[in-house]
């Protein structure tokens, strides 16, 4: 037993375990539990047999030195080169900005912060966002401010954005998902994006777009990336192949101009020197000679499929108990109970009954205020899941109704009314 007494850091005060983290954990111990609260592929997402054959091409006809050797901190060239042309045929971001490859986008939006933001720097975010975001502003000291979400407008409210803006001293940059919002399920209309990047000129700060499911796309027309209409090199683009190729692989990437990419580089180096190299020279070559684009079709036709099915579930259940957020692609589904419903009550017969959902609370900014909403993953579980676990919190919803006016009055602990948005 060790007797030693540790000093932290006082970076690490305020850093705690993801709950995200924590709740796949134990969803993946308890067989028989359906869990929506992943924010994972299918598991007949991963394209096994390309991947094979790819793999064998490497080891039989690669020098090893291409993918086994240390290699540079930007990342693998070829593959660089393919995804700017990929965001320029498939995004219209037409950029002279460069490309990093990072481990994964959570690491893109590390260095970011790291590179940006002094200890007492402002971030501002929407009010319900990426955890880990979150986390890596914290992480150097930086404070994560909540933008209030006009849900109506699929958007954050510009009103309160720009108030923010104007009297919030040393704001640095924003964090955004403008497409397939996590956790919300929300997509930033092309004029809001527009008006967002106005207010960034304005006041003069930088723009994190997180994109990581902007490729799966299953009803309607898409929406131009705020990178494709950056015109001064204030949008980083943060894009990630987590959701259309394997989370393993820890591959994304970032764009931004040259300037930021110099120190973001530097700090690329510190942090792991380069990233997973045998992943990078994989996809480039599914990329140039096996057809890619075709896998990311057949991801959105599975997808499209499960969306419906959970829709139509939710559907069932009575407006007067529940209202949802309609997305148009992505991993997730944005809900909220209404207010005569405890949610202490109807956590607790979901779990009994084997069913994960994230609670709102885990996935805001200040990590309160959400206790009535959660968050449903609907790219992960089967249509026979989605059917039976829709139908267990239809019922967990009904049980835990409240009929005294109090107790609805004790149990709205937020304080403040829902916006309920988006819905159907």
């Amino acid at each position: 037993m060790s007797t030693t007494t540790f000093t932290f850091a006082s970076r690490m005060a305020h850093l705690t375990g993801s709950p995200l983290r924590e709740n796949a954990k134990r969803a993946m111990t308890a067989k028989d539990t359906i869990s929506f609260a992943y924010g994972y592929p299918a598991t007949e997402a991963f394209p096994m047999d390309t991947l094979r054959k790819i793999s064998n091409k490497l080891y039989t006809e690669y020098d090893p030195n291409v993918f086994l050797q240390y290699a540079p901190s930007e990342g693998y060239a070829v593959l660089r080169r393919l995804i700017k042309e990929r965001l320029a045929n498939n995004a219209d971001i037409r950029s002279d900005d460069d490309v990093l490859i990072v481990s994964g986008s959570t690491q893109g939006m590390d260095l970011v912060v790291k590179v940006l933001c002094d200890p007492g720097d402002v971030v501002l975010c929407e009010d319900q966002t990426f955890s880990g975001a979150v986390k890596a502003v914290q992480s150097y000291g930086a404070v994560p401010m909540p933008v209030p979400m006009d849900l109506d407008a699929q958007s954050v409210d510009l009103d309160a954005l720009e108030h923010m803006l104007s009297t919030t001293p040393n704001v640095k940059m924003m964090y955004l998902i403008p497409t397939f919002q996590n956790p919300l399920g929300t997509s930033m209309p092309l004029e809001k994006r527009k008006a967002v990047y106005e207010l960034a000129r304005k006041y003069d700060i930088v723009i994190f777009e997180d994109d990581p499911y902007g490729e799966l796309l299953y009803f309607g027309d898409p929406i131009a990336k705020m990178k494709s209409f950056d015109t001064d090199g204030r949008v980083i683009y943060s894009g990630s192949f987590s959701k259309v190729l394997a989370p393993s692989t820890r591959l994304g990437f970032l764009m931004a101009n040259d300037e930021l990419m110099r120190k973001l580089v530097l700090a690329k180096q510190v942090a792991d020197s380069h990233s997973n190299y045998y992943w990078q020279v994989m996809l480039a070559e599914f990329m140039l000679h096996y057809d890619f684009e075709g896998h990311v079709e057949y991801l959105k036709r599975l997808y499209r499929e499960r969306v419906e099915a959970m829709m139509a579930a939710l559907d069932r259940i009575p407006q007067t108990m529940l209202r949802y957020i309609r997305p148009t692609g992505g991993y997730f589904i944005g809900c909220r109970m209404a207010d005569d419903i405890d949610p202490d009550t109807f956590y607790d017969i979901i779990a009994d009954r084997h069913v994960a959902v994230i609670p709102g609370d885990v996935m805001s900014v200040t990590g309160h205020g959400y206790e009535r909403d959660f968050r449903l993953n609907f790219t992960r579980p089967s249509l026979e899941e989605i059917n039976r676990g829709i139908g267990i919190i239809g019922e967990a919803l009904e049980q835990a109704r409240i009929t005294e006016p109090s107790d609805i009055e004790n149990s709205c602990r937020s304080g403040r009314e829902p916006v309920l948005a988006g819905a159907r």
